[in-house]
């Protein structure tokens, strides 16, 4: 958890310098004598602060060293010192974990999501379990993400949030706020149904007014997308009659989404009913002429209903899109195969498994093409 920002966090480690306590160094209290063993993590600014203002007789305190702790630690969970700090750090403050939260969060309200993630990220390396530290990285994350211009980032830190998120869920599965936040990157990964039922759980938690009637609000917006993922998750588990039952519905309203029209041609196709399928498929060529699963669809309905000839025009021309796709060459080189091509056939075929050395589906046309 947590790894795969640092790289974009690291370079603050500058505002650090390290410092060594002399072996003869005064300290008022034994507890605290494990700082003359360890590199002291100081911000430099609490260093330069006093010089510039003239005070040369300023004393390193316990509490600018807890914070530069703080920070090393929320900048590297790794970092060698790490069990010697958290030990500093319980010792110089039973509540440490508190005053971490709280500032956290007020370098958060002032727009430094950076720091704060770094307070906070501190905060669950010294306890994992967290529930400030964990849903507060969270947040954190979420708004670099929205404020970041690189893809890569934001990519990295979104799905950071929804890892932490989702941690939040197993280990406090009663907070409700994981929930609400889990459901918007759903939809925005085009997971519906998975939204749906995330804040379905939300809604049936502690969640103020504000919230409820926005979760209701965004789930009303989805309801068609929800209906759809339901339709097509059918299909793809085989079980054609309840995705057609699902999908025709939509069709009244999104008569030229070629996605939809692709699915229930694909269930058509399931059930047998070859001819329906093959309208339905069709009419998406009118919308996108070069949609090569569509035509790969097309050749297999053809296929099956033996008219060969046109099964060979789809497979063909979809490989004029897509003329490395495996799949598409094994089923040409079938239809080859049925048609007496035998040639043909072995041309495609081993080209097929040039591209995909495993496909099994290619293995077996070949092998059936050696014994004809």
């Amino acid at each position: 958890m947590l790894k795969r920002i640092e790289k974009y966090m690291k370079d603050r480690l500058d505002k650090v310098v390290f410092i060594e306590l002399k072996k003869d160094a005064h300290i008022g209290d034994p507890k605290f004598e494990i700082l003359k063993d360890i590199p002291i993590p100081m911000n430099i600014n609490e260093l330069v602060k006093p010089i510039k203002e003239g005070d040369t007789d300023y004393n390193l305190s316990l509490a600018g060293m807890a914070r530069g702790m703080i920070f090393v630690i929320g900048l590297d969970c790794d970092f060698k010192y790490i069990q010697d700090y958290k030990k500093f750090l319980y010792a110089f403050d039973t509540q440490i974990e508190d005053y971490i939260s709280y500032e956290g969060l007020k370098l958060a309200e002032e727009g430094k999501f950076y720091d704060a993630l770094i307070y906070f990220k501190a905060l669950i390396t010294l306890d994992e379990n967290n529930i400030n530290g964990l849903y507060n990285c969270a947040r954190c994350c979420q708004d670099i993400a929205s404020a970041s211009e690189n893809k890569e980032k934001k990519k990295d830190f979104k799905r950071e949030a929804i890892e932490i998120l989702e941690i939040i869920t197993e280990k406090y599965p009663d907070f409700s706020l994981a929930y609400y936040h889990l459901g918007f990157h759903y939809a925005n990964q085009n997971l519906f149904k998975k939204a749906q039922l995330t804040w379905e759980k939300c809604l049936s938690l502690d969640i103020d007014e504000e919230k409820r009637k926005e979760i209701l609000f965004q789930m009303k917006e989805l309801k068609d997308q929800i209906q759809y993922e339901e339709g097509y998750t059918y299909i793809l588990n085989n079980q054609p009659d309840l995705g057609i039952e699902k999908l025709l519905p939509l069709l009244e309203k999104y008569s030229d989404w070629w996605n939809l029209l692709f699915f229930v041609g694909l269930g058509y196709r399931q059930l047998g009913n070859i001819q329906e399928a093959i309208n339905y498929l069709k009419k998406i060529l009118t919308i996108k002429p070069t949609q090569v699963d569509t035509l790969n669809e097309l050749g297999l309905c053809y296929a099956s209903i033996y008219d060969f000839d046109k099964a060979e025009k789809y497979f063909r021309k979809a490989l004029q899109f897509k003329e490395n796709d495996s799949e598409i060459l094994a089923n040409l080189g079938m239809v080859y195969m049925e048609s007496g091509k035998l040639d043909l056939a072995r041309e495609v075929l081993e080209k097929s498994m040039q591209i995909n050395p495993n496909d099994e589906i290619t293995k077996q046309c070949i092998q059936k093409l050696n014994l004809m």
